[in-house]
């Protein structure tokens, strides 16, 4: 099972808020590619798997590209649903 930082369980169809992401890993992209991730920050993404203790969401940058990212619980925040 997969937790937000709120210890709320996260599932596969869940929504959540991203918080972080590791400036580190950011900075190993292109700096188009690494502006691009920047703005999943503070955006609601549905988590669309959950793979090796992490939740996975994807993010359209538009018709043709976008980017997967694995969360840690402590870099995301579940959104209720009804939202």
């Amino acid at each position: 099972m997969v937790f937000d930082k709120n210890h709320k369980e996260v599932k596969v169809g869940s929504w959540v808020k991203v918080l972080h992401i590791d400036p580190d890993f950011i900075m190993t992209f292109t700096s188009n590619e690494a502006e691009g991730i920047r703005t999943m920050l503070n955006q609601v993404l549905e988590v669309i798997e959950i793979a090796h203790g992490k939740a996975l969401v994807n993010h359209q940058f538009n018709r043709y590209h976008g980017f997967n990212l694995a969360l840690d619980s402590e870099e995301m925040e579940l959104v209720d649903n009804s939202c």
